[in-house]
């Protein structure tokens, strides 16, 4: 107590000072329209910018939560998508019906690392075998497809990018409704682009054309977006057109993907292998 009657005794001037300098102000800013006008307009200004700071702090820190909410959402809206499903056509005497089976699964992951100049790239996501992720699941992102997964640990994995010399891709025209070709990087030094191979210059495709994932992957859904037809050109004394593909997806600004679960994949790589199987055994009794 002796150290407040100190201090106030002390500064006791100073304290004075400022007292009647808020008394003034009070004074000047009631009684004079002019300056409470000023006053009001210069706090409301004040206010409202400190209010516009505070949000947009509370909308940056939120921003995980809300990126994982439109995850789990996308996720939701994928799954009802008819090509989730395989339909079973199925005949009970009269009764004409169809089954509808889920075939994809997916899990969402964030991206950790990612390569885009290398003659090879590989990204590595924050998701592994514990998340149900394995090899030769394909993985595609908010504008397209990716790649797919060449190997996985219990709480990450590495994806083959599509910009990987050794990655091939099956398309599908979409403007044509069938699958023709296969989708290549052939151009190292260009991150943005694919070509389209081996279309014969009798097919009717244009520029602008949609190039899509084909029915037929055992990686991806169908109509999984690859790019758009950029250019085509003819070479002398060629067969096949050389087809320039802008991809649709920016490989230099990835962060959210999705690993594709086929859950029917299991069943047909071990149907295919044993009539491979088979026919070897067929070819060697001969």
């Amino acid at each position: 107590m002796n150290a407040i009657f100190a201090f106030l005794k002390q500064y006791f001037h100073v304290l004075l000072f400022l007292v009647l300098e808020i008394f003034c102000t009070i004074c000047i800013i009631r009684y004079n329209s002019y300056q409470a006008t000023f006053y009001f307009n210069g706090s409301r200004r004040i206010s409202g910018k400190v209010s516009s700071l505070n949000n947009e702090l509370y909308d940056y820190f939120g921003l995980y939560h809300k990126n994982e909410e439109l995850v789990k959402e996308n996720i939701a809206l994928r799954r009802r998508l008819k090509e989730n499903f395989l339909v079973e056509p199925r005949t009970s005497f009269v009764v004409n019906d169809t089954l509808y089976k889920q075939r994809y699964e997916y899990i969402p992951a964030l991206v950790i690392t990612n390569t885009t100049s290398n003659k090879d790239n590989y990204i590595t996501i924050n998701r592994g075998k514990s998340s149900g992720i394995d090899k030769n699941m394909g993985v595609f992102g908010p504008d397209g497809i990716i790649g797919e997964v060449v190997d996985a640990s219990d709480n990450f994995a590495i994806v083959k990018s599509v910009l990987n010399s050794k990655t091939t891709v099956t398309p599908k025209i979409q403007e044509l409704g069938y699958s023709r070709g296969k989708v290549r990087w052939v151009d190292i030094s260009d991150p943005g682009y694919v070509y389209l191979e081996d279309i014969n210059r009798y097919e009717p495709v244009k520029v602008g054309y949609h190039i899509t994932t084909s029915p037929y992957s055992q990686f991806y859904p169908e109509n999984i977006p690859i790019g758009i037809i950029e250019s085509i050109e003819q070479p002398k004394n060629q067969t096949f057109y050389k087809i320039k593909v802008k991809l649709s997806t920016n490989f230099g600004n990835i962060s959210t993907v999705y690993v594709v679960k086929n859950l029917f994949r299991n069943e047909l790589v071990e149907l295919e292998y044993n009539v491979i199987r088979m026919n070897n055994a067929k070819q060697g009794r001969k």
